[in-house]
């Protein structure tokens, strides 16, 4: 009898916990400081986020949560009505592994009263340009150059499936509450597709994904971006 017990604890330990291995953080701090965008500050329009100029900690998904198409993307929701986005704004933090890894940076339809849903725009193979050190956070600007009309989510997936995480999306546990969102990739535990990502890292209040924004005009898009959207529609 008490074989066949030890045999049991055995498997049990054997057995992998879901979701285990697939997330990370940098870790709590109070101590963190913002590195500005420098010579890649945006050209056009406001700048507009929900974190208050401070980041506590800092999330990525690795390995099996790093899926094709953008599985393991983050991303902020706004509901500014329409306008012209000129730049994502991704405040982003290392702890050694980023070696030009690249992100796929993107705006989807929605993501304040519903989930992120189309996608409205994407720019593929960027290297962003400022990903300090934690506690540092550098915030990298990318030209997007949508048109939008109602909600949006701003955000990235970072290149690296089944790998080890390159760098991390800066986190605020503290400010005004914003629409955080990650994109959960399936088998690994949770919930699959767009979820808030206390879910995993527990109380969030906003992510550093922004955009440099304009009010006004309307959300006319481009023959590419309309078959960009056909392809990633989920």
């Amino acid at each position: 009898m008490r074989s066949l017990v030890l045999l049991s604890v055995v498997l049990w330990l054997a057995v992998p916990v879901a979701g285990a291995t697939d997330f990370e953080s940098v870790g709590y701090s109070e101590e963190t400081w913002i590195v500005g965008p420098g010579a890649d500050d945006c050209a056009g329009g406001s700048l507009v986020h929900h974190h208050d100029g401070d980041f506590e900690n800092g999330y990525a998904w690795r390995n099996m949560g790093v899926q094709a198409p953008y599985y393991g993307a983050f991303g902020e929701g706004y509901d500014l009505g329409a306008g012209w986005i000129y730049c994502g704004a991704y405040w982003l933090t290392q702890i050694g592994n980023f070696y030009d890894q690249t992100a796929d940076c993107y705006v989807w339809q929605g993501g304040t009263d519903t989930p992120p849903d189309a996608v409205l725009a994407v720019v593929t193979g960027i290297v962003f340009s400022n990903v300090p050190g934690w506690p540092a956070v550098g915030e990298s600007d990318v030209d997007l150059n949508v048109g939008v009309a109602g909600p949006f989510t701003v955000g990235y997936w970072g290149n690296w499936p089944g790998h080890g995480e390159a760098y991390f999306c800066a986190a605020d546990l503290d400010g005004t509450r914003g629409y955080p969102w990650t994109c959960i990739a399936p088998g690994i535990g949770y919930p699959t597709g767009w979820s808030d990502p206390s879910i995993a890292w527990g109380p969030t209040r906003s992510l550093g994904c922004g955009a440099y924004f304009l009010e006004g005009g309307t959300a006319a898009e481009s023959d590419t971006w309309g078959a960009v959207k056909a392809l990633f529609r989920r």
